[in-house]
């Protein structure tokens, strides 16, 4: 129970999926169903919609700061699956979100295996979400109406959880990033050599390891992890890599379960930005909290959520600084 909660909370909180869901006990069909909102604010010059909601202005005067969106939407997470006889074996559908300030949501197809010494290997293909994401064509565009287009991701992910009977977790998750029409810098006067660094395509990979720690009687839960990130982006003024570090803590009191996530990553940018002559060097930062309620009003198998999200890119270029403050409850069904 407690490493369920705390892998579907940190995998809809923050950046990366983290310790893998312990394998139903029974044999059949198994999952969770969610339902809820979410409101706050969020900044971004690149972002234009998701689920048909505005995130910013259709046009900008100027190269800055990105303005405050004040949002609500909807919000729908699901785990489908079903467990085979020997109850090592679990194959699923789910949702997966990847970044929390982009919007990034993948939709997850995986098989799961729990060996006896190795540990807890899954496989997953990672195929678009069904939140439909939409960025800005030509971000850098003034005085005009900026036309919106859809950005997807897909891949594959990697995780071998409890290795060797340890506490220690690996995830590689590679993905693609793509736009249905990537205009970035045109109608600037640039070359196309200086277009073609705007890029916004390109591969996205993170290889995360993590170790999760238990006290007083698994009560509470410390996960450290760090990572490696390359946003290997077919545009190098785009394109960065780094590290993160994040640690996540979960108490289960028994009446309610209490989970925070805190995040920093270090990103160096490739080459030069043609527009503001500066590289897209950036630090991150994610801080997460969540309390979950089971069985409220005695309602067996449902459960309650209430979370705070805030996350910052503090970009050394203005114009690509974006942040999201979020409030959200949601309301669930374990079958």
């Amino acid at each position: 129970m407690k490493k369920t909660i705390l892998s579907v909370v940190i995998s809809t909180l923050a950046m990366s999926a983290s310790a893998m869901d312990a394998i139903p006990s029974e044999a059949g069909f198994s999952g969770f169903l969610t339902l809820g909102a979410a409101g706050g604010q969020v900044e971004s010059n690149f972002l234009a919609e998701v689920l048909s909601i505005d995130l910013s202005n259709d046009d900008i005067y100027q190269y800055d700061s990105p303005d405050n969106t004040d949002i609500i939407i909807p919000s729908f997470n699901y785990n489908l699956g079903y467990t085979f006889a020997d109850k090592k074996t679990r194959v699923y559908l789910g949702t997966a979100v990847e970044d929390s300030l982009d919007f990034s949501t993948n939709t997850v197809l995986a098989v799961r295996h729990d060996f006896d010494s190795l540990g807890g290997i899954e496989l997953a293909g990672l195929a678009p979400g069904l939140a439909k994401v939409e960025v800005w064509e030509n971000p850098y565009l003034l005085g005009q109406n900026r036309s919106s287009t859809e950005r997807t991701t897909s891949g594959g992910r990697l995780t071998w959880d409890k290795m060797f009977g340890t506490g220690l977790e690996f995830i590689a998750n590679v993905r693609k990033a793509e736009l249905d029409h990537e205009r970035s810098g045109q109608g600037l006067g640039l070359t196309q050599a200086q277009q073609k660094l705007l890029n916004r395509e390109g591969d996205l990979t993170r290889i995360e390891l993590g170790y999760t720690f238990n006290f007083g009687g698994d009560n509470i839960t410390v996960h450290p992890s760090a990572a490696y990130i390359d946003k290997a982006l077919d545009g190098d003024a785009m394109a960065q890599d780094g590290y993160e570090l994040g640690v996540s803590f979960a108490y289960d009191s028994g009446k309610y379960v209490w989970l925070n996530r805190a995040v920093y990553q270090s990103l160096d940018g490739d080459k030069v930005n043609p527009i503001f002559n500066q590289t897209n060097d950036a630090d991150v930062y994610v801080l997460a909290s969540e309390v979950r309620v089971p069985d409220p009003f005695g309602w067996e198998n449902w459960y309650t959520t209430v979370r705070v999200q805030w996350a910052e890119n503090q970009a050394d270029i203005d114009f690509n600084k974006s942040s999201v403050a979020m409030f959200s409850a949601h309301i669930g069904r374990r079958f």
